[in-house]
């Protein structure tokens, strides 16, 4: 596997790094929990959809990065590495991992084989267990870390970090299965996508 990314590799990863960026500023505050309503987490499941998984890992590392030297691309353009040591930090510095996690079952070399014997039904289903599985991950990360930070008990955590956000996450995976997911397939059918199954079949032809 080659280590050095290619101009048009380093572009798609400064283009989802910049969606990230954008989404995570439709932020908003609760009264009741220091973890706000964020769109941040769209801009993780569709960088783990439609990249690579060390893409989709880049994406993010380059996101949390820019928001620890202190440039303001956290919710409400907030910086700094206060941020990540946060309440809300749990939840970012688990964005790496979620992505890569996504991006492992539908787009690795194992993955895009195994999805070209699948039907659409099944597909969707497949993305749509994943984002669920990616989602409990993202709510272990923060409840975690917010218990951490506010000494909580791991139920009140929940009561905090999980249970007000449940229905909105569901709406968002769901958007994602039913946009994002088209969408991925139509970039591969144009060719803006290159996946790792497409380039090692282009390498054996």
């Amino acid at each position: 596997m080659k280590n050095t990314l290619t101009i048009q590799e380093i572009t798609m990863i400064g283009i989802f790094t910049a969606v990230t960026v954008v989404l995570a500023q439709i932020s908003i505050p609760l009264p009741f929990t220091p973890i706000p309503i964020s769109m941040g987490v769209v801009a993780v499941y569709i960088a783990g959809i439609m990249l690579k998984p060390k893409h989709a890992l880049l994406t993010q590392l380059c996101y949390l990065l820019l928001g620890a030297v202190g440039i303001p691309v956290f919710a409400n353009f907030r910086g700094g590495a206060g941020v990540l040591i946060g309440p809300t930090g749990g939840y970012l510095m688990v964005y790496p991992v979620v992505a890569f996690f996504i991006a492992i079952i539908m787009n690795s070399c194992k993955g895009r084989q195994t999805e070209s014997t699948q039907s659409k039904k099944v597909h969707f289903l497949k993305a749509g267990l994943t984002l669920c599985v990616a989602l409990l991950i993202m709510y272990l990360g923060g409840t975690i870390w917010l218990c951490i930070m506010t000494g909580s008990t791991f139920a009140a955590g929940l009561a905090m970090a999980v249970y007000p956000f449940i229905p909105l996450d569901i709406v968002k995976i769901v958007f994602c299965v039913m946009v994002i997911i088209p969408l991925r397939s139509r970039f591969l059918s144009m060719n803006l996508l290159v996946l790792e199954y497409e380039a090692d079949a282009a390498k054996q032809k």
